[in-house]
């Protein structure tokens, strides 16, 4: 559970063509439709050329009784013609009792080093290589990816490969269905896409239940005034626990940016 609560942390979004997007976006996690696990907030900056986002987890009711997590992440990069490409990302995690830190940074040649602490015991059979990660992004980074190519195609379509700091997996959007939404500050149309989980490397065996994450769904806000696309709704089927993130509130600032003269 914590790893799918980690993984719905990252959905944001970025900009518009001349013009700066602030966003303030709340959201509930709930298990088998009514019990409350944690709340999500994310707070996003977001240029023409850069971004950087913050999103915060913190647990409670029913999942504070297994494992009680408190989670901050930021993100940030560059957007250089709708493609994102994340330059540092930065989490810090608490949970049952136990603390850790995690700082990557990505190199003027592509690599990226990842300062962990406590470093990991294991770092899986196969251990993620060098290449994997270049070929990556952060978890959150992966989200603004999304956000953004969706809101350009009005297409769930993709693939995109995912380095946390010890595990690579790749994201998938596939399908594709338009719904009304009227919810939490948000009003208009929604693509509703089916959302795949493939783990690839850096796993354990212990590690089985984050190995087999089933297929699950993503709500993506399409704006008539915006390239990109916010999270609306995450969910799991039921032989997951029917887990759902929804959006508990949402404002938007839109600055628009003046030519310098």
């Amino acid at each position: 559970m914590r790893a799918f609560l980690f993984a719905l942390c990252a959905w944001l979004l970025t900009a518009a063509p001349a013009a700066a997007d602030r966003f303030s976006l709340t959201y509930d996690g709930v298990g088998l439709g009514f019990v409350p696990l944690g709340g999500i907030s994310v707070d996003a900056n977001v240029s023409d050329d850069d971004y950087q986002i913050r999103a915060h987890l913190q647990s409670r009711g029913l999942l504070n009784l297994f494992e009680r997590t408190n989670l901050t992440a930021i993100a940030t990069g560059a957007i250089v013609n709708g493609d994102v490409r994340w330059s540092s990302y930065d989490l810090d995690h608490r949970y049952s009792r136990k603390h850790r830190i995690i700082a990557m940074r990505v190199g003027a040649d592509g690599t990226v080093n990842a300062e962990i602490t406590p470093t990991y015991r294991l770092w899986g059979e196969p251990p993620t290589s060098d290449e994997q990660r270049r070929r990556s992004r952060d978890p959150l980074s992966t989200m603004v990816a999304m956000s953004i190519d969706v809101g350009q195609t009005r297409r769930c379509s993709g693939s995109y490969p995912t380095f946390d700091g010890r595990f690579h997996y790749v994201m998938e959007l596939s399908g594709g269905q338009i719904r009304d939404f009227d919810d939490a500050g948000y009003e208009g149309d929604v693509l509703r896409c089916r959302m795949a989980y493939i783990a690839v490397a850096g796993y354990e065996q212990r590690d089985a239940g984050r190995r087999r994450i089933p297929e699950g769904e993503v709500w993506f806000a399409l704006m008539p005034d915006a390239n990109f696309a916010p999270v609306v709704r995450i969910a799991t089927p039921m032989s997951a626990g029917g887990a759902t993130i929804r959006l508990a509130s949402y404002r938007r600032v839109r600055v628009v940016l003046e030519d310098m003269p």
